[in-house]
This record gives C-alpha cells, structure tokens and sequence, in this order.
C-alpha cells in the first residue's frame, strides 16, 4: 500500500460514506456531462463519473502521489481518456468549458472545516454552468454536549462518542444548500436542555451529508460509527442539573494566514 493510499484508506473504505456518494454519482451524471471533481484523491469519484457517462472529468488534487494513482486506476478501467487530472488547488486551475457537476467531497469532521464553503464559492462562480449540480447537495452542522471528555485523536481532533456521553439531545447547528449563495464564514449561537446531571468539560459536532435526494451520510453519535467520528470541542467545565439550557457559540472561518487551505475553529459558552 502506498502512502496515498494509507491516506485516503479511512475514508474510501467507509461504506456508510463511500456507498451513498457513488449512488449519487450514478443518479446525477448524464451521459455527455462535463463534471469536475475537487480533491480527487486517488480518483475513485473521478472514474464514477467517467463510468457513468460523463464526457469529461477533471479532476483535481494537490497531493501528487494520490495523482499518481488515480491516474494508474483511471487507466486500469479503461477510462483514462475521459479523465484530465489537474494537480494542484481549485482555486489556481483553468478549465476552459463550464462543468454541469461539481463533486467536492472535502467535508470535515465539524463538516465546515475543510475549507468546502470557501472552495464552492471559488468553482461555482469560475466553473459552474447557471444550471448546474453540486454534489454534496445540502450539509448539515449537528452537535450536543458531553458528559465526559473522551480520548481525543490529533491532528483531526476527533473521538469515538457514544449515546450514554451526551448530556442533551443533539441539535442542528447549521445547514447550507451548497447550490445557493452562502457565506464562507459559520457562526451560530445553539441552546440545549439537559437531560442528565452531570458535569459537561467539552462538546461534540458531526456532519451529516445529503450527498443527493436519499443518498445521506450522517455521523452522528446515535449510529453507526462513519470513518469522521464526531469532532471533540473541549471547554471549561461546567456543572449542570436535568432541564437546565446551556447555550453555546461556535466560528468556523477561513484562517487568516492561510485562507484558501485552512480553516480557524472558535467556541466558548454563549451564556
């Protein structure tokens, strides 16, 4: 295995993540399609939509070596020819035709903050016919307190969470239809009643995707584990009674230094 695909592994080896997004490449992509796939990969989602009629894919990424190996599979399937791969940002490439579907499948485990508002913003103004599709088609930010502070992994911040750790039902934070105009920028203010009594020192947040119409990913703590785990949140703790409401405030934005491939997460209690 190489390190491209050591690294792409968790995520293309998730059924409950990779399952529903190629159903809704195969629902979405026309025969004749120009379609344009960003962070590609090792370029399975690229070949999706080249198998499924598309007359054109681009497809690209800035990891060189994942590059590589897309463009040895895309060639295995016998579809190299209807597949340009572009190595390097979104935000730095030229394509000289209008695409009829965008995939950008760079959703994070606090959903936002893989930088996909910033991108689609980007492609969608520079790529995207007036009628065009977007997959992923709405993604939703969900999110609760938690009664204990679980083992974090580094760097992606994240831990297994499971239903006896929340300390409230979990509440939609956030929901953007990628197809329409948004902001770049997430910041909301959500309020839960408590349903234990305990102490709460972190919270936990969770995507969940509707890649299109019933073709849905979601992370959330109260199923079956996907390859995103929940995205772990720690703040000073705070002693809470059942029915107490707790309100808490969350920004997710571009980083300063580097706003085309980082994002910034800021959170505190909002009461």
């Amino acid at each position: 295995m190489t390190n491209a695909t050591k690294r792409h592994a968790h995520m293309v080896d998730d059924p409950l993540r990779t399952r529903p997004l190629l159903n809704a490449i195969r629902k979405v992509v026309r025969p004749g399609d120009i379609v344009i796939d960003i962070g590609t990969g090792l370029g399975i989602l690229a070949i999706a939509a080249a198998d499924a009629g598309a007359e054109r894919v681009y497809a690209i990424d800035c990891d060189a070596e994942a590059i590589a190996y897309a463009k040895s599979a895309s060639k295995k399937e016998g579809l190299d020819d209807f597949i340009e791969f572009i190595e390097g940002l979104s935000f730095h490439s030229k394509i000289d035709e209008k695409a009829d579907l965008i995939i950008c499948e760079t959703v994070g485990s606090f959903a936002f903050d893989e930088g996909i508002l910033t991108t689609l913003k980007d492609a969608k103004e520079r790529f995207l016919k007036p009628n065009g599709r977007i997959i992923p088609r709405t993604l939703e930010l969900w999110g609760a307190p938690l009664l204990r502070l679980p083992k974090i992994s580094y760097p992606s911040e994240t831990a297994s969470v499971f239903k006896t750790d929340l300390a409230a039902k979990p509440e939609l934070i956030e929901e953007i239809d990628l197809l329409t105009n948004f902001s770049k920028r997430i910041r909301k203010k959500t309020q839960f009643e408590c349903i234990k009594q305990g102490v709460i020192p972190a919270f936990a947040m969770w995507p969940k995707v509707t890649w299109w119409d019933d073709e849905i990913t979601d992370a959330s703590p109260l199923l079956p584990q996907t390859h995103w785990k929940q995205g772990i949140l720690p703040i000073e703790a705070r002693d809470i009674d059942e029915g107490d409401v707790v309100k808490f405030e969350c920004l997710i934005e571009p980083h300063p230094e580097e706003p085309l491939t980082m994002t910034e997460r800021l959170w505190r209690w909002a009461d």
